[in-house]
């Protein structure tokens, strides 16, 4: 018999970990978290990995766009009027 873990997908845990699940599925992915260490292991390497992907990228968010890439977009967008 398949488990809650069977139906929750990648995708689901994801969002989950960026604060985008809705709230029947965060509530369930919560639960399951609790109740299923396999859960519990795959949640908290996701929670990991996430933390590391935002320590290493979000500085970036705070760097002005290369005006090469303005300049660019820029041209293309005058080329397509």
């Amino acid at each position: 018999m398949p488990t809650l873990l069977d139906v929750i997908t990648i995708e689901d845990l994801s969002a989950f970990v960026d604060g985008q699940a809705d709230g029947d599925l965060a509530e369930a992915i919560e639960e399951l978290d609790l109740q299923d260490d396999r859960c519990a292991e795959t949640l908290g390497a996701f929670m990991a990995q996430n933390a590391l992907m935002h320590r290493a990228l979000d500085p970036m968010m705070d760097e002005p766009t290369p005006q090469r890439l303005v300049d660019l977009i820029r041209s293309h967008t005058r080329a397509a009027d």
